[in-house]
């Protein structure tokens, strides 16, 4: 039974890429490259988790020494990271222009289905309260009561696709240029259009924007979440370089992800940041001890 190995990024809102190890009916994945969580077939016709594998200790939990293959195939994984294969991509769209404005899915080719979307971008899951925009507390009010960060962010990329905000799947080629596929509130026109690479944006959501503040407040948020950004394969050099310079200053996130940086421009940079992240970490144990 052969394993196919893969990746795929978790969307709206953002959280990182996800590596797959799957054989058969089972499945492992990770988010760091170290720890994988353990799904199978219960032989009801559920698949449930069955454990967790943890590089250099095993089968830590549960009860995956049931399935064999999957472990075999985890044992004698290649290379992280692993190919994404999520390139059919639904973005939410400019209303004026009917250009990709922000990325809303991912899925694989053979797994795409056009199934009910929201469509509205969220930036960050609605538990998370830790978002600082250095650019938007400079213009917006502090105190209680003032505007979150994250707030201004989703009412900015939402408000430029409203009213009746639509979203459009595109299969997208290897030099970045997408077909344009199904999608919802789509101009007759645009369904089987094609848009070159510069079309879409790079990143998350566009950086073109009116205002130097709009402007500012998403280079900002590429650069909180730039530790999980740097782990998408296809990046330019120069914008590499740049989300490289905003994660050594976020160490703690890229400890959790570097396992999977298809590349690193630089190495001495990537190095520091590590062991800031040892560093910190120590420090909050000492800080929990003293609790």
């Amino acid at each position: 039974m052969s394993a196919r190995y893969y990746a795929q990024r978790r969307l709206n809102p953002y959280r990182g890429v996800v590596q797959y190890v799957e054989v058969g009916d089972g499945e492992a994945r990770s988010l760091d490259g170290v720890t994988w969580h353990l799904r199978a077939d219960d032989g009801q016709g559920w698949v449930r988790p069955v454990g967790v594998w943890v590089e250099g200790r095993g089968l830590v939990a549960g009860v995956g020494a049931r399935h064999p293959e999957l472990l075999a195939a985890l044992q004698g994984r290649p290379a992280l990271p692993f190919p994404l294969i999520d390139s059919v991509e639904l973005w939410l769209l400019d209303k004026e222009s009917g250009r990709p404005l922000a990325l809303l899915d991912a899925q694989a080719p053979s797994r795409h289905h056009h199934g009910l979307a929201e469509l509205a971008w969220l930036p960050f899951a609605l538990t998370y309260r830790g978002y600082h925009s250095a650019a938007l507390a400079e213009r917006l009010p502090a105190g209680a009561g003032a505007p979150r960060h994250r707030d201004f962010l989703e009412r900015q990329v939402n408000g430029r696709a409203r009213p009746y905000a639509g979203a459009q799947w595109f299969r997208r080629r290897p030099d970045g240029a997408g077909e344009g596929l199904t999608g919802y509130r789509l101009a007759p026109a645009w369904q089987g259009r094609h848009l070159g690479g510069a079309e879409f944006p790079e990143l998350l959501v566009t950086d073109a924007w009116n205002s130097r503040l709009e402007k500012s407040a998403i280079h900002d948020y590429h650069a909180w979440l730039s530790p999980f950004l740097l782990c998408w394969p296809g990046l330019t050099d120069a914008t590499r370089a740049e989300l490289e310079l905003a994660a050594w200053r976020r160490p703690r996130w890229l400890a959790q992800v570097y396992r999977l940086l298809p590349k690193v421009i630089d190495r001495a940079g990537l190095n520091a940041a590590l062991v800031a992240a040892r560093l910190q970490e120590a420090a909050n144990a000492e800080e929990d001890g003293f609790g």
